[in-house]
């Protein structure tokens, strides 16, 4: 199976940075059997990005990505995708969310075998991803601000978004624009912790 793909800001900042950069997408919020795949949103249910559009004609191959990673051969089957793809970044949902624990740490252990491969994802699980022990170097969390647990975030330590009406708005807070290029988000290209989105 096809599991990691590109949407269109994944194509766009793959291209920006001459880089091989894919994403792998499970249903949002909820899959087409009524299980929570984003068991911590919050406020972002309504405007979800991941809930319109193209991501609406996908949902079938999202449903069945969704199954793959109950799947003992997940790591696996992943491993064998980002290689044979070459990938040198993957963004970890570009739909979805961490549901489970043991599903992190699937992505943990794909990370730890694939050490040259970086791999990122926004996540309102925060409170989960704070209580880890250990992070793989080769992994960044986004802590999304519009989920259930963003009054966990602290903006001074805690890499975050912050959702804008425009782009001086956001400048003028002193967050970084990762609005069209989606890894100005991560800790390779942002310095700061600071990461900008304007709505749309």
């Amino acid at each position: 199976m096809n599991l990691l793909t590109q949407n269109s800001k994944i194509k766009k900042t793959a291209k920006h940075f001459n880089v091989r950069l894919y994403n792998f997408s499970i249903p949002a919020y909820k899959s087409q059997t009524g299980e929570i795949t984003c068991p911590l949103a919050g406020e972002c249910v309504k405007f979800c990005y991941a809930q319109k559009g193209m991501y609406k004609f996908a949902s079938k191959w999202m449903e069945l990505k969704f199954q793959e990673t109950k799947k003992i051969s997940f790591i696996d089957d992943m491993i064998k995708d980002i290689l044979s793809k070459k990938a040198e970044f993957v963004r970890v949902h570009d739909s979805g969310d961490y549901y489970s624990k043991e599903y992190l740490l699937k992505w943990f252990k794909i990370a730890e075998l694939l050490p040259d491969v970086k791999f990122y994802s926004y996540t309102n699980n925060i409170n989960m991803i704070k209580k880890l022990k250990s992070i793989p170097s080769n992994f960044d969390f986004i802590f999304s601000d519009s989920g259930k647990q963003s009054h966990l975030i602290n903006e001074k330590t805690d890499r975050h978004t912050k959702i804008f009406k425009s782009l001086s708005e956001l400048k003028k807070a002193g967050y970084k624009d990762s609005s069209n290029y989606d890894l100005y988000a991560t800790k390779w290209f942002n310095d700061s912790k600071k990461v900008g989105l304007i709505f749309h």
